[in-house]
């Protein structure tokens, strides 16, 4: 049986003490703790409310305490992380509800903690969307994803289900994980009828024949290459993937005649230093080229890098705390902007469905994380004995990435968390040239580099 405190003794509190008292054989709730202190010596449930999180140092002295969870899920970082390192001097279990917006109230509510991330101590709180807009752009509609299989793709597709499409269509060339994503949206989300579609948005003749009599009325464009060292060996494949298949996906919406199209950037695209940056900031000149000659809504979403997604920094320090090993990073000066997979697919959402055409929207990134920080929060968090090495910056690497090409032409939308950049909409593309040149380099992979220059004034072109 495990001695459990509970941190946060309103409704979130009282719904998972009423769970672990339903299982007095696996769990004995000892006291509540809160930082209200009008509540302090109250009951709930029967249950103490002892103090507040400072307490939780002195119930561990006076008795075992097995677990904690804290059942605020807006907690602040500050508070989260006296918590977490009371829980680790003292070894006790530590765990937290899911954000409001990512409980399942189908499953128990003690089947959904989960351990704190270094996402929740860096201080990403949860964005709402605004719901009215979404479902009157959203319910009853067929939405395409393309790189449903990825990180961003797969949580753009949960997101949306949530607002009652009637269908929705991922595709990718993934298919396990693809079919992973079907079935959880046939558990969750019976109602929506999901479409596989296994297809490489490479091959435009196998695009049109997929898509064609499907009636999608919106696109949320999220494939792509983004591993910025492997771009650098194979940029051709940048070309292939980032460019060439940017312009096929918005050419069949345009030909038939899809309603919105939302291409899903990076901050990397902004004075692009590497192959992968300035593949993504010509897919963003070819969809607001796009807007000027089709009647289809075309806009991009921009941010910075995602907690957690597939190939990123975290997921890479995991593994390695796993198996014992030091973190290195490339330079100690080194910050990186971060947000959640949620944070950054409900906002895609929220900027596709208020967008009317040429938009480019940037996400409001808060400040810039430093990398040996993140480094160190996640060997405390892991409890391991690793250091942290400098090892040097990789090619195409910048020190700071930027969110905007000039800052004073950055306006407000409704939501603070979107911002519009106005200033980026004037290079104009000829796009039937544009493909010839890609069938060009596809051809003689050598010239990838110089192909991106030509576009991006910043990209040097040069072997980084």
């Amino acid at each position: 049986m495990k001695n459990v405190v509970i941190f946060g003794a309103s409704s979130g509190g009282k719904i998972v003490a009423d769970a672990l008292l339903r299982q007095p054989e696996r769990y004995q709730l000892k006291y509540f703790l809160d930082n209200d202190a009008s509540r302090w010596g109250q009951q709930l449930l029967g249950i103490t409310i002892a103090g507040g999180m400072d307490e939780l140092a002195t119930l561990a002295k006076a008795e075992p305490i097995d677990k904690v969870i804290v059942a605020i899920s807006s907690i602040g970082e500050d508070d989260l992380a006296v918590i977490s390192d009371t829980c680790r001097q003292w070894d006790i279990e530590l765990r937290i509800i899911p954000q409001a917006l990512d409980i399942v109230f189908e499953d128990p509510i003690l089947n959904q903690m989960r351990e704190v991330s270094v996402a929740d101590l860096l201080g990403r709180h949860e964005v709402s969307l605004a719901d009215d807009l979404v479902s009157a752009e959203i319910q009853g509609q067929t939405v395409l994803v393309t790189g449903a299989a990825g990180s961003i793709g797969s949580e753009v597709v949960r997101q949306v289900a949530k607002f009652a499409p009637a269908r929705i269509i991922g595709l990718d060339v993934n298919e396990n994980d693809l079919y992973l994503l079907e079935l959880f949206v046939g558990r969750h989300f019976p109602e929506i009828v999901f479409s596989s579609v296994i297809c490489s948005i490479q091959d435009r003749t196998e695009l049109e024949r997929e898509l064609t009599g499907q009636g999608i009325d919106v696109v949320f464009h999220c494939a792509a290459h983004k591993h910025v060292p492997l771009m650098e060996r194979s940029p051709v494949q940048a070309v292939k993937n980032n460019v060439l298949g940017t312009l096929n996906v918005a050419q069949v919406a345009d030909e038939l005649a899809i309603g919105r199209f939302v291409l899903i950037s990076t901050d990397k695209a902004v004075n692009p230093t590497n192959v992968m940056g300035a593949s993504k900031r010509v897919a963003e000149l070819i969809v607001l080229e796009m807007n000027r000659r089709s009647d289809t809504r075309f806009m991009a979403v921009r941010f910075g890098n995602v907690l957690g997604s597939a190939g990123s920094v975290i997921p890479i320090f995991k593994e390695l705390l796993k198996e014992g090993r030091d973190l290195t990073i490339t330079d100690e000066r080194m910050t990186r902007y971060f947000m959640t997979i949620p944070e950054a697919a409900r906002l895609v959402i929220e900027s596709g469905v208020q967008g009317q055409g040429g938009e480019l929207f940037v996400l409001e990134m808060g400040e810039p994380v430093e990398i040996l920080t993140l480094a160190r929060k996640m060997i405390e968090l892991s409890r391991a004995q690793s250091d942290i090495k400098i090892i040097g910056l990789r090619p195409g690497e910048k020190l700071y990435e930027e969110l905007f090409y000039d800052m004073d032409s950055v306006i407000p939308t409704d939501n603070r968390k979107i911002l519009l950049s106005t200033a980026e909409a004037d290079q104009q593309l000829d796009l039937a040239q544009l493909r010839q040149e890609i069938e060009a380099v596809i051809a003689d992979a050598s010239g990838s580099r110089s192909f991106l220059g030509r576009y991006v004034a910043s990209f040097s072109g040069a072997q980084a």
